[in-house]
């Protein structure tokens, strides 16, 4: 997940003359709370039962992480980038993202104050560049995202073998685009991954566009890779809501969404339609959609208090005609205080109520179960309501 960092950067200065434009910036998040999961899953496809469970958690508000920045000017407004930044589970020590040392991103390249920036690696779409910021998820992290972050508003998965343009800023516009090339031998689209995305930003207003679409090309039904996942699934379809949809034979996805700063709130609206399209090795026939439009608030009780509110509704439709009523109506809650500059105290709530039909992780028609925003990923109800709630503490370096 992306959030807002306004950490105190530690700036590592490299010796020798020839390195006195260079500049290398330490950062990161360490997030853990206590979490209650009523109704969480247990046992084996189709033979599911729910329990409630507490335990410690990392990442409720933000992921934790760490990472190395680096920027070498080379005049005239030119300068070399790199990233490097590593999530982490915070209650046991292991990296995220499947195990990989730079899971979240990792990439590096050029960025030019008046034509944009140009870089290579294992990056985030355009789409979650330009919506992500006006989604609730910026405001009270995976609490806020839709039903198993479907659209990927929280950044659940990353595009590797990328390479990607983002403009720069002219009179509040900007735009970008990415291609993930998929590595298969004589193909440039089989596996790969492209995205598109807009935003502007005036005064109060900031509104933001995105389109990305994922070509699977399964070579059968064991094969359970996608595009941008290139066989490793960073918990994209780890939910009751699309685990049914992993065979697809592509996905895409289109999202939107804006905000307005009253000052004293700030309020905003999304909507988002994703596809799954089957092929003639995918689990499901026909094409499967789900379309979810969301309303959130944020009070900004004082400078340093904040009240969050949200509310989203998803509808799936087609795959077989199973799932023509799934329904998801999700809400979060949330209170954030900040006791310094880096430090933030927060009590977070999510519950979502299914109902109708979806389809199972073997493709079989089943009665739809809850999955709390993006924080039911992993731990999805065994029953149509669940609820979620987490304290605890944020600190950013």
């Amino acid at each position: 997940m992306k959030t807002h960092l306004y950490a105190a950067p530690v700036l590592l200065t490299l010796a020798g003359s020839a390195f006195a434009q260079n500049s290398v910036t330490l950062y990161g998040i360490a997030d853990a709370g206590l979490t209650y999961r009523s109704s969480e899953r247990t046992g084996t496809t189709g033979a599911y039962s729910g329990h409630s469970n507490v335990g410690a958690t990392s990442g409720n508000l933000s992921g934790s992480r760490w990472g190395i920045k680096g920027k070498e000017d080379l005049g005239n407004g030119l300068a070399a980038i790199f990233l490097l930044e590593d999530g982490f589970d915070l209650t046991n020590g292991t990296s995220g993202q499947s195990g990989r040392l730079f899971g979240r991103q990792a990439f590096a390249g050029l960025a030019d104050r008046q034509y944009g920036s140009l870089t290579m690696g294992r990056q985030y779409t355009s789409l979650d560049d330009f919506v992500g910021p006006v989604a609730p998820v910026n405001f009270i992290g995976g609490f806020g995202a839709h039903p198993g972050d479907i659209d990927d508003l929280d950044q659940t998965t990353r595009v590797d073998n990328s390479i990607k343009y983002t403009s720069a800023n002219v009179a509040g516009f900007t735009f970008g685009a990415l291609y993930g090339f998929g590595g298969q031998a004589g193909s440039l689209k089989r596996k790969n991954t492209w995205s598109v995305g807009a935003g502007y930003a005036n005064g109060p207003l900031h509104v933001g566009v995105g389109y990305e679409r994922s070509d699977n090309s399964k070579t059968g039904l064991a094969d359970a890779t996608y595009g941008k996942w290139q066989g490793t699934f960073d918990g994209t379809f780890n939910s009751s809501i699309n685990e049914g949809y992993a065979s697809a034979q592509s996905q895409q996805v289109v999202a939107a969404g804006a905000t307005y700063d009253f000052g004293a709130a700030v309020v905003g609206v999304n909507y988002s339609n994703v596809q799954y399209r089957a092929g003639a090795n995918s689990l499901f026939a026909g094409n499967a959609s789900f379309n979810i439009a969301g309303i959130f608030t944020q009070w900004n009780v004082r400078p340093n208090a904040h009240l969050f509110a949200g509310y989203s509704y998803t509808r799936g439709s087609g795959a077989d005609g199973v799932n023509d009523d799934a329904q998801y109506h999700n809400v979060s809650l949330g209170a954030l205080y900040d006791v310094s500059r880096r430090s933030t105290v927060y009590l977070l709530a999510g519950y979502q109520h299914a109902s109708g039909e979806t389809l199972d992780a073997l493709g079989r028609p089943v009665a739809a179960t809850a999955s709390v925003s993006d924080k039911g990923n992993g731990h999805s109800a065994a029953a149509q309501s669940q609820a979620i709630v987490s304290v605890g503490l944020r600190q950013k370096f």
